[in-house]
């Protein structure tokens, strides 16, 4: 294998489509690592978009490192190559399960916890290259279980503002300022509309946005606890179920995707696949287990 000190022959590929991938990025370039940037949105595989493979080739790369961009094809012609393929993931997808450990079947961390251990990016490492340590690893962790997961780990009401201020700047890399402002009030409108169905809320939008991180800040911050909800969003295409011990059930019943320790489901209605909306959601959240 080769030395994670040695960045020389090595290349990350990754989507800054979101806070934690935009702090990966961050420090790759910083660590002067070698970085490929997706333009894909959440959802990015390796087998979409532009030809890695053929960047991997020309940039001479003896090992690539991919982060959240699930590509079986591509994957298979890079170990064919002979390039040292690591995955950096903590997802189910339909038909790939990269959520646990392959060795131990344990569940993985965040993708960012993975990144650091991978690098010995140490306290001392990330200061060195002018970054605030306890910042970083919050985003990690808030990856993996979101504001409940900070709480468990100690982090202070203070330090959990300061937190979602640090995340709100890594979006605003990808956000306008203009339309973020409407997009949150899409949201806030869309929570005032919310409708109770069994132990869950239900929240739905016609508009063409990114309903649920938004909405899920909302949440945390007018409830303050874990809260079972069933987001839609429609012109997405997108229906998400949070904070449910259903969530696996889901999965192994549509496919789709997890996050969130497998507590969070979702599920992209595209061309030539099963629809699958509230109606359908409801009637396996409704089977007795």
């Amino acid at each position: 294998m080769t030395n994670s000190t040695d960045l020389s022959r090595t290349v990350l590929i990754v989507p800054p489509n979101d806070a934690e991938a935009i702090q990966i990025s961050q420090i790759a370039q910083k660590m002067q690592l070698p970085v490929i940037l997706s333009k894909q949105t959440h959802g990015a595989s390796l087998d979409q978009g532009r030809n890695y493979l053929a960047q991997v080739k020309a940039g001479g790369y003896k090992r690539v490192v991919v982060v959240e961009m699930p590509g079986p094809k591509s994957e298979a012609r890079l170990k064919k190559m002979g390039i040292e393929l690591i995955l950096i993931d903590h997802h189910h997808y339909t038909g790939l399960d990269r959520a646990h450990d392959e060795k131990t079947g344990k569940m993985l961390p965040s993708s960012l916890e993975q990144f650091l251990k991978l690098f010995r990016l140490t306290d001392k490492k990330l200061t060195s290259l002018g970054f605030h340590p306890r910042l970083v690893h919050a985003i990690g962790i808030h990856d993996r279980g979101f504001i409940w997961a900070l709480q468990d780990e100690g982090y202070s009401k203070k330090e959990i503002r300061e937190f979602l201020k640090y995340h709100d700047g890594l979006l605003a890399q990808i956000q306008s300022p203009r339309t973020e402002k409407r997009k949150q009030l899409i949201a806030h409108n869309a929570w005032k509309r919310r409708t109770r169905w069994s132990t869950y809320f239900i929240v739905e939008t016609e508009a063409d946005i990114q309903l649920r991180p938004r909405l899920s800040r909302i949440v945390a911050l007018e409830i303050g606890k874990p809260t079972a909800l069933i987001i839609v969003e429609r012109k997405r295409g997108l229906i998400y179920v949070q904070e449910s011990d259903h969530a696996m059930k889901l999965f192994r019943t549509f496919g789709g995707f997890t996050f969130g320790q497998d507590r969070n489901w979702g599920y992209r209605n595209e061309k030539g696949k099963k629809r699958v909306w509230l109606k359908e959601v409801k009637t396996v959240l409704n089977e007795k287990t």
